[in-house]
């Protein structure tokens, strides 16, 4: 049997109140209040990913319902009904109760310490971790000049898009920056560039457009022997270098990553939402070595990797040409954010149960953040305490395939569990890994 419009409307405000309460936000009593105004996008990627749940369906079969336009609470019951959407036959716990136990899990997840690994299970670590770096630029640009460009009101970036500033080249060598990252992995292993055995190197918006492995081999001086290769990939690219590198351990025993952005290079900021969009992202380096062995007293193992494709979601995020002959990106914001968030976490739990770990053992997962904002979804989705999710994107903006090196060499830490990374990049793919223990 249907579930009747009141019931679903009903429905909808217990559930709507419990993400305002999540967000921060004021409560919402008014089945005439339209959604776009009780949250904002963030707080609609919880709310329709909870309803998706509650009437046993996927989220976009909840797009599609509503013809993916939130009106009014009211709109949103009557399409649901319409659609033969029914909510579950036993009865929804109340707000009260709901919260109470959010509550009491976060506060139980706090109060976990994180579990080691079993120590015999090193010999099973697909490869080592061994040494990370990374190089920002120098120039700063403020939310609140970001604003003053796209004709925004103070403290619009940081409400709608979790940035308070970004980095960009601006007259520095993009090139350079990260071969120094490279050399500091390299002096930090003690390792020559004449032991490099292969050289990954990841980009989404490359400061050359072609002959970048190249370029970075001759200036960090590796030996004609020493393989470089470009990995695709978007923001997945990092993840992405490393399931390629687990693939050819230990014939080629130690590998050199290198990513390096530069979408100041290709996104204009302006008026409208292609500039909107390039707000988001900012430039940076990092390079990382990974080996066959833990060749210094702080490797770290990586136990797993998983990576994952699905070209139905390339409607999500494309890139045009504009007329000023830089890129623009079309993004379908909600949507794209709903999909990036719950494969993220849906990814990091297959990972960890793959490995006999549950989702609290986890020390911190490394996340990418396509806005300052999606770690806190990320947060929501695992239920794990905010300071677990390492992610740079508020002060950095969107790094790209940088963004996971630059928050894990970033992040201060003394860690005795287990960390999980995950990203998603356009296509759509997404990755996750499981290092540590």
């Amino acid at each position: 049997m249907t579930s009747s419009v009141n019931e679903i409307i009903t429905h909808l405000l217990r559930r709507l109140r419990q993400v305002q309460k999540n967000f921060g936000m004021p409560a919402t009593s008014d089945t005439n209040t339209r959604l776009a105004d009780a949250v904002d996008s963030m707080g609609l990627v919880e709310f329709v990913g909870v309803l998706a749940e509650d009437f046993g369906v996927s989220p976009e079969m909840v797009d599609e319902a509503v013809a993916r336009k939130y009106g009014t609470i009211a709109d949103v019951a009557r399409c649901l009904q319409a659609a033969g959407l029914m909510l579950p036959p036993v009865p929804m716990q109340s707000t009260a109760d709901a919260n109470q136990t959010k509550e009491f899990s976060r506060d139980a997840t706090r109060s976990v310490q994180p579990k080691s690994m079993a120590p015999s299970q090193d010999k099973n670590a697909l490869g080592w971790l061994v040494s990370t770096a990374a190089r920002l630029p120098d120039q700063i640009q403020t939310a609140a000049e970001m604003n003053d460009i796209l004709g925004r009101p103070p403290g619009w970036l940081e409400s709608h898009a979790g940035i308070r500033q970004r980095r960009l080249w601006g007259n520095q060598v993009a090139v350079a920056a990260a071969c120094e990252a490279a050399h500091e992995c390299l002096s930090r292993t003690k390792l020559a560039a004449s032991e490099v055995s292969v050289l990954l190197v990841t980009s989404e918006a490359p400061p050359m457009p072609v002959g970048l492995a190249a370029a970075l081999h001759h200036q960090l001086g590796l030996g004609p022997e020493a393989v470089a290769l470009e990995v695709g990939g978007a923001c997945t690219g990092f993840l992405a270098t490393w399931w390629t590198a687990m693939k050819i351990l230990p014939s080629a025993p130690v590998i050199l990553v290198i990513s390096i952005e530069s979408h100041s290079q290709y996104l204009a900021l302006g008026p409208g939402p292609a500039g909107e969009a390039a707000a988001l992202f900012g430039d940076a380096a990092a390079a990382c070595v990974l080996c066959d062995q833990p060749v210094n007293p702080t490797a770290v193992p990586i136990r797993a990797i998983v990576h994952r494709s699905d070209g139905s979601g390339a409607r999500l995020l494309q890139v045009e040409r504009g007329r000023s002959g830089l890129f623009e990106l079309r993004m379908q914001g909600v949507a794209l954010a709903g999909r990036a968030v719950r494969a993220m976490a849906q990814s990091v739990r297959d990972l960890v149960e793959g490995q006999g770990l549950k989702v609290t053992d986890l020390a911190a997962v490394v996340v990418h953040g396509g806005n300052g904002r999606l770690p806190n979804l990320i947060a929501l989705q695992l239920d794990l305490p905010p300071e677990r999710i390492w992610s740079q994107t508020a002060n950095t903006g969107n790094l790209g395939s940088a963004s996971l090196p630059v928050a894990w060499a970033l992040q201060p830490r003394a860690l005795s569990g287990p960390v999980a990374w995950t990203a998603v990049g356009a296509g759509l793919t997404w990755a996750a890994a499981l290092t540590g223990g």
